[in-house]
């Protein structure tokens, strides 16, 4: 195990404890053909002390969405631990170069996308199965009798035959020295679940309403400084002139540094040109910066604005042009002929922010290594964590191998934090002084240098017959260049269906937000078909229900799926309906309402 001298001394400082790496070579062809993203070579870590109790490192990042507390989970339930006996801590990041550059050796640490469960599900409870098969033999032995009279329970072998017991933290020295299972490994049946399905506490949920140091923003190196940056504020803008003297006459200040701005391949900016402060603490560093004295160069996209963005997507709807025809089925001219009443709605998103509560921050430091060379280390929070070594690495120019990344708890991602600008700006910081950097973005720097969430204008057009059935659909959308999901429902539940898009290129920086391009399509998908059903004097339930039909999948080439399924729709807005008590009369002035989108599988 690849573990460093502390890290091994911290978990091995109880004698007779059961240190494991797990790993599982032949996963990929264990797995169901297709399974997704099965990997092939993952370690998962285990320590199981004297006193029974279970330190299980997390390899999934923590974002607030409970991730790190359900891998832990995953490997407690098969593991048959007794979850109060469990803590879990965040694992190293290790890495290894690959074919397409980085890649981890064991567990994949992403967290992004709507997969970490999915993709950590085998993986995870191979590791607890594994480990529990190991202390059942490890008992065996002890008693000198078969395995098959062997069961678990709460940390707990039990011997059928004779009622003895014995904890996990007695068997877990000879445990350790057993070699894994190369049989087919006992997965638990859904009924046999204790943790799975209960009432679980998250695992920092103690030193989260303590405030105890858990997030990037809480994390210190010793003889850090700190540094904020002025910014551009406009969109691919540059800098024409400064004068830092009065900034540099702050008291605890000690230098500034021009960023300088990078745009990608993609036309979207990596970071900003801008003005960093260094100083001795943060408050210095944002004093010194509100003294700065800078004169921009407006660049290329001065006059765009989000009312401009606005009036040229709805320019696009309100025509005629075609635009891109993402789907085109049936005869919609046909369609709308046919229709006894044609409705047409327009559906207008802004521009969002993810406003996460935990603003962005990162501290570098760059060193020299022994034997020649420069390393580096980082300290964020990050949802992809080989994209900060990466970036890092190529702003540096230090071997990514090289790059030690320590990824603490996010206070919120939702796509923001898998982008790179608060880390390569870090990175660049590093390289100007040898004491450890930390750059932390304040909330307006967040708020106005961020990747937005789309901004759409739609226009729906829809024609139903005399029984007041969905048989025409025309969605027109105008947007930012991004992504548009419009292969999610109602398509191939009515007959004549078209929707064409309009993309605009921008100044404007657009990236994930909480699934990019669902969400619009959603609202005004629902928000339509609430319209309709109102019209035609149906039940917004009852009338979704029956524009399902008899259940049916469907192809699907989106992202996350290979199959979208009206059955399991249909199922979905009935369990919610039901839990909501939907046909129960509410006061007068309460009202209740009923939408759903498949996304990401």
């Amino acid at each position: 195990m690849d573990i460093s001298r502390r890290q091994f001394l911290s978990l091995s400082a109880s004698a007779g404890a059961m240190l494991m790496t797990i790993s599982m070579p032949s996963l990929g062809q264990r797995v169901k053909k297709g399974a997704d993203q099965a990997q092939n070579n993952w370690s998962v870590y285990l320590h199981i002390k004297p006193d029974n109790s279970i330190v299980i490192e997390s390899p999934v990042q923590e974002q607030g969405q409970h991730m790190k507390t359900t891998g832990a989970m995953m490997i407690a339930e098969e593991l048959d631990a007794d979850w109060t006996l469990v803590s879990c801590i965040a694992a190293k990041t290790y890495l290894k170069k690959t074919e397409n550059g980085i890649g981890y050796r064991y567990a994949d640490m992403n967290t992004g996308g709507s997969h970490a469960v999915r993709r950590n599900w085998q993986v995870l409870r191979e590791a607890g199965a594994s480990a529990r098969q190991l202390l059942i033999s490890a008992a065996a032995k002890e008693w000198r009798c078969a395995e098959s009279e062997l069961t678990t329970g709460k940390s707990f072998v039990y011997r059928k035959s004779t009622g003895q017991k014995l904890p996990y933290g007695k068997l877990a020295a000879t445990a350790s020295t057993l070699e894994l299972p190369t049989k087919e490994l006992k997965f638990k049946d859904r009924s046999q679940y204790t943790i799975f399905g209960q009432d679980i506490t998250t695992v920092d949920i103690d030193e989260i309403v303590t405030g105890q140091p858990l997030f990037g923003l809480d994390m210190e190196m010793p003889n850090m400084v700190y540094a904020v940056i002025e910014r551009c504020p406009y969109f691919h803008g540059d800098i024409k002139s400064y004068n830092d003297k009065k900034a540099l006459a702050v008291p605890g200040v000690i230098k500034t540094v021009k960023v300088d701005k990078v745009i990608g391949e993609d036309g979207i900016k990596e970071i900003a040109a801008g003005i960093a402060v260094l100083a001795e603490n943060y408050w210095a560093a944002t004093q010194g910066r509100k003294a700065l004295e800078i004169q921009w160069q407006q660049g290329p996209w001065s006059e765009e604005s989000s009312d401009s963005l606005m009036a040229d997507f709805e320019k696009f709807c309100m025509g005629d042009e075609d635009g891109e025809t993402r789907l085109n089925t049936g005869d919609l001219k046909q369609g709308f002929d046919d229709s006894e009443q044609v409705f047409d709605q327009c559906y207008q998103v802004p521009l969002l922010a993810h406003a996460c509560m935990e603003p962005f921050n990162a501290i570098a430091h760059i060193t020299d290594k022994k034997g020649g060379g420069k390393q580096a280390k980082i300290i964020t929070g990050h949802q992809f964590p080989t994209r900060v070594a990466s970036s890092a690495a190529q702003y540096t120019g230090i071997d990514p191998l090289d790059v030690e990344v320590i990824n603490t708890r996010m206070g919120g991602g939702f796509g923001r934090r898998y982008y790179n600008d608060f880390v390569i700006e870090a990175a660049l910081l590093a390289k100007e002084t040898s004491r450890p950097v930390k750059l932390v973005w304040t909330r307006e720097d967040e708020m106005t240098q961020d990747y937005f969430g789309q901004s759409t204008f739609a226009r729906l057009k829809a024609g139903v017959d005399k029984q007041g059935k969905l048989i025409a659909w025309h969605h027109r959308q105008g947007q930012i260049e991004g992504s548009m999901r419009e292969q999610c429902f109602p398509y191939q539940l009515i007959d004549n269906f078209r929707v064409d898009s309009y993309q605009q290129r921008a100044g404007t920086p657009t990236g994930a937000w909480r699934g990019p391009g669902h969400f619009q399509f959603a609202f005004a998908t629902e928000s339509m078909i609430d319209e309709v059903a109102h019209a035609v004097n149906q039940d917004p339930l009852a009338y979704r229900l029956d524009l399902m039909g008899k259940p049916k999948s469907y192809p699907y080439r989106g992202y996350g799926a290979t199959e979208i399924d009206s059955g399991r729709m249909a199922k979905c807005y009935q369990a919610a309906a039901d839990l909501a008590k939907w046909q129960q009369k509410r006061p007068k002035g309460v009202g209740l309402g009923i939408a759903s989108h498949f996304t990401f599988g």
